[in-house]
């Protein structure tokens, strides 16, 4: 897979994504919210808050940098961010969809998190919805895992050789 493509494929899941926040929103499901809390609690989830939009610029800067090829973005760093997404959206899709199925087994009654389904929902019984939104959340995370974890493997590829051309006869492969 050529660069442009993979980030096409990360752009176009990153705006998958940013749309699902405003279907989530217009449909009544909440999201964490300061004004909620109190104390210490307020104020980790304003850091969550402001974490949470640094990765989302990053997230929509990093597969436009692959895309257009812009050098104020080194391929080095495009290389990190595609990994540390690549990372952050797998384990937080994987360990949702696992919590989910361990819960809904019986396996663990609590799930990974220790959390009742009356907890993780705010309801005993959640509504058709609810969990629907859940679960799609859930896959959403793990596909931008792996498509972010291709478009490194797309940035790796690419990477100029580090073996000096005396050793091999040619020239390094460049960008």
């Amino acid at each position: 897979m050529t660069i442009r493509r993979a980030g096409t494929a990360a752009f176009v899941w990153v705006t998958g994504f940013l749309l699902w926040h405003v279907v989530w929103a217009l449909t009544g499901l909440s999201m964490p919210d300061p004004d909620h809390q109190h104390g210490s609690a307020r104020v980790a989830v304003q850091v969550f808050t402001a974490l949470v939009w640094v990765m989302t610029a990053v997230g929509v800067l990093t597969p436009l940098a692959m895309m257009r090829g812009w050098r104020w973005f080194p391929s080095r760093l495009q290389l990190a961010a595609c990994w540390a997404g690549c990372a952050l959206l797998g384990l937080r899709g994987g360990t949702g969809v696992l919590d989910d199925v361990v819960r809904w087994l019986g396996v663990l009654p609590r799930g990974l998190s220790g959390l009742t389904t009356a907890q993780v929902y705010g309801t005993p019984h959640p509504s058709w919805w609810a969990v629907t939104a859940g679960t799609v959340t859930d896959a959403l995370f793990v596909s931008g895992g792996v498509v972010f974890g291709l478009a490194a493997r797309s940035l790796h590829r690419s990477a100029p050789s580090t073996v000096p051309a005396s050793r091999t006869g040619h020239r390094p492969v460049t960008r």
